[in-house]
């Protein structure tokens, strides 16, 4: 019975089934057609979507329109679906002519306030305008931003770099009066007429209020203003420079510069943007190009200088008082009246001012100025040693300085020795010795020299007293016959009297007698009978003053390094000793120096057998100075440059 029931159920839901699909009509629903005359109307994707407008500009933008039908004249109606405060007068309608397929239309904002942005949509709607099917947008989308310069209380500071493509100027700061705009994601400055003629010499700064290099023989166009515009990516610190014309023209046409990428060039990896860090955007070299219009048909040259904007004077400032390379820092001469430097490293004295730097941040303890000395054109020209000391302290010299010098073809540096110490000395007579334990070096750490340099200065006149001539010394000088140089081991020691002084040691001579003049704190030889030496009698010392003279004296100089030598005063500046000048002369010498030995040499220099001989003089030339010799490099050890300024103190210790 359950099963019959079940079947019957079945039945009438399939004989149901059947009578529904009977009443079913299959039919198609086509899409609306194109009204016939429909225009096709669309905006162009080419309209711009953002308008930055200087405020100096008209309160207007232009539009396209466009329609795929050409011929017959139709009006357009334009409806306005986005007006931001109702800023804009858009045009009811656009027209076009019979042939025309895109014109343009403008839309006016004499309202507009600067620094607002504005938002604009404006679309065609209707049949009889708007073709439903085409791929072509019947709307367009725009905002237009007045731009809102607002001026920056405190004026910049720029050091240009891009006139050195052009001509060999050197950079020197100037006061730009910046104003600035703000977007989203960017920052833009511009600075009116940087490039115009300063109106006097710099300030206290060295600042000056126009470009330093502009001047009354070089042409400004001062009838209008020309501005240069920055642009920075407040998201990756890049800056770009606009192309402009700066109003200067020196002789070959207006001068333009700017960034060289996006304005001439896409290679940014050749030609980089500038960078904003710390307050200061620089533009590397390469950043920028100087072009001037008449030069080689105005074309554009990189500039290898960076130029450099300081947004504010204090940057300027805090940045050029880092001491980047001693030598160009200012110093000012320290008077003394002894100022003397040896050197071991070229076994040469010479003449050597001391300068102190001219602290220019004083108000800072920690002024890398401060107790910052400096021997100025040491080994070369424009290279000098830095040094700080304070009195009483240490003496500390900054590592890796240019000696200006080179050996095998190497720039050789400077840094403080590492076995020889730096220190300073006065003596009793008032003289401060600086002991400087230099070690040379080339960049890569390569050492070819390591000595003990000293500098001796006295601010006041050093007296000499006979004292001071009392000693042992080695006496050097050239052969008035031609032999070979004079090397003995001499000792000057007291006389009887109070004034007089006896030399000991000189070949052919017991004893020399001399005397001390105080007046002059010199001592002098006269021509004078000598004693006997060994079997040999009636010995005379003569003078020689160009010739050998029984009248002329020799005047000797001592200096606070203790070496004794021929006074420039001095007539006489040889001896010649002999028996009998008829018969020639023994061993005599000229241009005489005594210097100091610790203690008497082993090596006898007593001995007569090799030279008993008399021999005739021969002519020689006094000579007062010496050239400076080759330095006593020679290559050694490599010591890492790392290591170098790891491990020696540079800073100063106060």
């Amino acid at each position: 019975m359950k099963i019959y029931k079940f079947i019957i159920a079945i039945f009438i839901a399939t004989t149901a089934m059947f009578v529904a699909c009977e009443d079913y009509v299959d039919t198609e629903v086509l899409s609306p057609e194109v009204p016939e005359g429909c225009q096709g109307v669309y905006f162009p994707t080419t309209n711009t979507k953002v308008f930055e407008l200087e405020p100096t500009q008209a309160t207007e933008i232009t539009l396209k329109i466009g329609r795929d039908v050409k011929s017959g004249a139709v009006d357009v109606p334009i409806v306005v679906l986005v007006n931001d405060e109702d800023i804009y007068n858009v045009p009811e309608t656009v027209s076009f002519a019979d042939g025309d397929t895109l014109v343009s239309f403008t839309v006016t904002f004499p309202n507009a306030a600067e620094g607002v942005t504005y938002n604009l949509k404006l679309a065609a709607e209707g049949d009889q305008y708007v073709n439903p099917y085409s791929a072509k947008r019947p709307d367009v989308a725009t905002k237009v931003t007045r731009v809102k310069w607002t001026p920056i209380e405190e004026p910049m500071v720029y050091v240009d770099g891009a006139f050195t493509a052009g001509w060999s100027v050197g950079t020197l700061p100037m006061y730009v009066n910046a104003e600035k705009a703000e977007f989203t994601g960017l920052v833009r400055y511009r600075f009116k007429n940087a490039y115009k003629r300063p109106t006097g010499p710099p300030d206290a700064d060295g600042i000056y209020d126009g470009y330093p290099y502009s001047n009354a023989n070089t042409t400004f166009d001062d009838s209008k203003d020309y501005y240069t515009v920055i642009e920075i990516n407040t998201s990756t610190s890049d800056v770009f420079m606009e192309a402009h014309e700066i109003g200067l023209n020196w002789g070959y046409g207006m001068i333009s510069i700017g960034s060289v990428y996006k304005n001439l060039s896409t290679n940014i990896g050749t030609y980089p943007l500038g960078k904003l860090k710390d307050g200061i955007i620089t533009f590397p070299a390469n950043s920028l190009f100087f072009s001037e219009a008449e030069y080689n048909d105005g074309a554009a040259y990189p500039s290898t200088t960076p130029t450099k904007i300081y947004l504010t004077k204090d940057i300027y400032i805090a940045d050029n008082m880092k001491i980047d390379d001693y030598n160009k820092v200012d110093y000012e001469l320290v008077d003394g009246e002894v100022s003397l430097f040896k050197s071991v490293a070229f076994d040469y004295t010479w003449n050597q001012t001391l300068e102190i730097a001219i602290d220019i941040d004083e108000e800072n303890d920690d002024s890398e100025y401060k107790n910052l000395y400096y021997l100025a054109d040491l080994y070369a020209w424009d290279y000098g040693l830095a040094f700080y000391y304070k009195e009483g302290g240490l003496l500390t010299i900054p590592a890796d300085q240019p000696t200006g010098i080179e050996f095998l073809g190497n720039e050789v540096f400077m840094s403080q020795s590492a076995t020889i110490k730096s220190g300073v000395e006065v003596k009793d007579n008032g003289v401060t010795v600086y002991s400087f334990g230099l070690m040379f070096h080339y960049e890569d750490g390569t050492i070819v020299g390591d000595f003990k340099e000293q500098f001796y200065y006295s601010e006041d006149e050093v007296v000499f007293e006979k004292s001071d001539f009392i000693g042992k010394y080695n006496l050097t000088g050239p052969s008035l016959l031609g032999q070979a140089a004079a090397d003995m081991d001499v000792e000057i020691a007291e006389g009887e009297t109070t004034d007089e002084l006896v030399i000991t040691g000189v070949r052919y001579a017991t004893e020399i007698i001399a005397t001390f003049d105080a007046e002059t704190a010199t001592m002098i030889i006269a021509p004078q009978e000598l004693p006997d030496y060994n079997d040999i009698t009636d010995l005379y010392l003569y003078t020689f003053d160009g010739g050998v003279s029984t009248t002329s004296t020799i005047e000797f100089k001592v200096d606070v390094l203790g070496v004794i030598s021929i006074a420039s005063s001095s007539v006489g500046f040889g001896y010649a000793i002999t028996d009998d000048p008829a018969e020639g002369f023994y061993p005599s010498y000229y241009n005489l120096v005594f210097t100091p030995i610790s203690s008497k040499s082993s090596a006898s220099q007593q001995s007569i057998s090799s030279v008993s001989v008399r021999s005739q003089i021969n002519y020689v030339e006094r000579v007062d100075v010496q050239e400076k010799s080759e330095p006593n490099f020679k290559v050694q050890g490599k010591t890492s440059p790392k290591k170098i300024k790891s491990n020696i103190s540079v800073g100063r210790v106060f």
